[in-house]
């Protein structure tokens, strides 16, 4: 994921979630089918969009845990908007992130 646009946000894992972590590495049996639909407010309307994700702090989110995901958003224009502490939902996953690092270019 070299020069791509990607943002960073922190979720959490609920106590309650069956799922009892979440790994993901891009890399790891993670491909262009593997990624997710997110939805956000843009001027006030819905919106939903497709990012590849991986965990960035710590590698593992245990149950009942927090951590910070790298986001690459396939289009990011519908991405710029977002600043820190905008609310996504990943819509697959019944997860709910919060923005820390708004759309940047990746230098990794």
């Amino acid at each position: 994921m070299r020069d791509a646009a990607l943002l960073l946000a922190c979720v959490h894992l609920p106590d309650d979630r069956t799922t009892s972590f979440i790994y993901r590495r891009f890399g790891d049996n993670v491909g262009a089918m593997d990624g997710s639909v997110f939805s956000f407010q843009r001027a006030g309307e819905p919106v939903k969009a497709y990012a590849w994700w991986e965990n960035h702090d710590p590698e593992v989110i245990g149950r009942g845990g927090h951590g910070v995901i790298r986001i690459v958003p396939m289009t990011p224009d519908l991405w710029t908007h977002l600043q820190p502490g905008t609310s996504l939902a990943m819509t697959h996953e019944r997860l709910h992130a919060q923005v820390t690092q708004s759309l940047m270019e990746n230098q990794a």
